[in-house]
């Protein structure tokens, strides 16, 4: 079974990936259900969702379940799809389509955090209850972790639940902080520490006398949705209701967030592409000295940078799909604890989820604020849709963990995988110390430069990582700044290394095609410019003297072997024009 993580020591193009070019004509059939829903039912409504309209919103849930989209991963018996997490990537890719944040975090919310932990942790008797009215909407799903105190530290929660004197209940008390679907969801994932130490997760009734729901938060965006706090002041929880164990919450909590962390991935590569597609038509139609805007190099510029980012997510989106089906497939159907198996597959890939979530939530960012200038004033007003894009999707790097904790996970992991060896991570660290190695002359092909410059950047990466492990050791992740640094070196690999395989994959298949080759080069050119200075910023924190030195000559000698020598601006040149001739965002 493969380890989350193996990329950075495999060599480059040595397996195939999943990829969006792989898609069954099942999934592309939901694909093209989903995408007619976001277009026909949630964007004619985008205004009436903004102004918050809970009943429209429950309505379209309502609607959302009759189709069977709340359901895909919920097993048949109890009234699911049971379908794969490619499909549940291609279902919450193809609802930002709509343009609306506010239904895409309602459903995400419901179907995901709110409705896994009943799926992998519940006991029949819980999901006989529940899920069947989670997948119809009857009822709608909020997951309760973050407090006012504890944001990213979640551990440190001050909710308790102390067992009734009949020993029938738990007695929950606590404030509960920013709950998406707060005010209208009907079921709660609560989590408490049982006599002020087990944390323990609960299913909580909206109707238990004594759980309040608070006002409705003033937001900077997805004003449609439901965000607030819930308050619990002595609430009976019945002691059936208590989700896996008490004392392993941890695990409810955390094997829920994998897969929050990998769909907000792909809902923010939907996101991308309407930045693309609705900044380009207004482009081609804005005139500004004789011409379109589109026709300025500066503008083709952003939109080449726009497609590169882009198409490196969907890469690592759908390869990380394709990662999370393997792993759980691998979990035997007739195994008793068969879903809690499952999440722990899902959690064999957690660094790839988080780097999902990162990589995405920046590109929606970068993307919109591209889209904006490329609006110029009008971007700025809310008769266009680049500013609501803006306010909606600068919550994303909050969601699921905030990016800087997302970073540390990615790190941490890998610490856990080279001193665990559950990953050759000190083998290839050996391998990367030595002189030589593979050159351009080890591949072939018409990727052949771009494989070389993946394989001694992943080379370079092994190198820095080697030496922030000689001098912090397990303590390596106190240290923040140098651990960021370096899980976005690791997070870099990553899309160079899912961008490579799916257009190497691409042209094996099909033939060469010019743009998509373009696209390979041009965002290898990049990264590796990136990944480079992050390598020399972290060596200078790490070493001084005649160590320092010699660190400096062996990364500017793998800088030099890594460099690919494209007249990046022409190549995103080409890629503007390509945009422009399809009328939209195509691979």
């Amino acid at each position: 079974m493969k380890t989350g993580g193996e990329f950075l020591v495999s060599r480059a193009g040595s397996e195939k990936i999943f990829t969006r070019e792989n898609f069954t004509d099942d999934q592309l059939q939901f694909l093209e259900l989903a995408r007619e829903f976001a277009l026909q039912e949630i964007y004619p409504n985008l205004e009436a969702i903004e102004k918050y309209n809970p009943e429209l919103m429950r309505g379209l849930m309502r609607k959302a379940g009759e189709i069977g989209f709340l359901g895909i991963d919920v097993p048949e018996n109890y009234g699911g799809l049971s379908l794969d997490k490619t499909t549940s990537a291609i279902l919450t890719e193809s609802v930002s389509f709509s343009q609306c944040a506010s239904f895409s975090v309602t459903i995400a919310a419901h179907v995901s955090i709110g409705t896994l932990p009943i799926v992998f942790f519940g006991t029949p008797e819980q999901k006989q209850k529940y899920l069947p009215k989670l997948v119809s909407a009857e009822i709608l799903s909020a997951y309760c972790l973050t407090e006012p105190t504890a944001g990213s530290d979640a551990l440190s929660i001050r909710s308790t639940a102390a067992l009734s004197e009949d020993q029938k209940h738990y007695i929950l008390n606590g404030t509960k902080q920013f709950i998406t679907n707060g005010r209208w969801a009907d079921l709660y994932i609560v989590f408490a520490r049982v006599n002020g130490k087990d944390f323990t997760a609960f299913i909580v009734e909206r109707n238990t006398p004594g759980v309040q729901p608070g006002k409705e938060e003033h937001k900077l965006g997805q004003k449609g949705a439901s965000t607030c706090s819930i308050t619990f002041e002595n609430a009976k929880v019945p002691v059936e209701n208590v989700l896996h164990q008490v004392g392993r919450g941890a695990e409810v909590a955390f094997n829920s967030l994998n897969m929050g962390r990998f769909k907000l991935g792909a809902a923010d590569l939907g996101g991308c592409k309407v930045c693309i597609n609705q900044s380009m038509k207004y482009a081609l139609e804005r005139w500004q000295f004789g011409q379109p805007i589109a026709h300025f190099d500066a503008i083709k510029g952003k939109f080449g940078d726009m497609i590169l980012r882009t198409f490196a997510l969907d890469s690592m989106v759908y390869r990380t799909a394709g990662l999370l089906d393997e792993s759980i497939s691998r979990v035997d159907p007739d195994s008793p604890n068969y879903f809690s198996e499952v999440a722990q597959a899902i959690e064999n890939h957690a660094i790839e989820c988080s780097m999902c979530k990162v990589f995405g939530s920046e590109a929606l960012w970068s993307n919109a604020d591209s889209g904006l200038q490329v609006y110029g004033g009008y971007g700025f007003t809310e008769d266009y849709p680049m500013a609501r894009i803006i306010r909606d999707s600068r919550v994303d790097r909050l969601y699921e963990g905030t990016n800087e904790i997302n970073r540390q996970v990615i790190v941490g992991y890998f610490l856990k995988r080279a001193l665990m060896e559950e990953l050759p991570i000190r083998e290839a660290i050996k391998a990367s110390l030595r002189p030589g190695g593979e050159g351009l002359a080890a591949f072939s092909g018409p990727l052949a430069a771009e494989m070389n410059a993946l394989e001694t950047a992943k080379r370079l990466a092994l190198l820095t990582f080697h030496h922030a492990l000689v001098k912090h050791g397990q303590d390596l992740l106190n240290e923040q700044q140098l651990a960021e640094a370096l899980s976005d070196i690791f997070t870099d690999v990553y899309a160079m290394d899912s961008t490579i395989s799916r257009v190497n994959q691409y042209l094996e298949a099909h033939g060469n095609e010019e743009m998509r080759l373009t696209i390979a080069g041009a965002f290898c050119a990049e990264r590796i410019f990136a990944i480079g200075a992050a390598a020399e910023k972290i060596i200078y924190s790490l070493l001084s003297g005649e160590g320092l030195k010699m660190a400096l000559e062996r990364i500017h000698a793998l800088r030099e072997k890594m460099a690919l020598p494209y007249d990046v601006f022409k190549m995103k040149r080409a890629l503007a024009e390509d945009l422009y001739s399809h009328g939209e965002y195509r691979f």
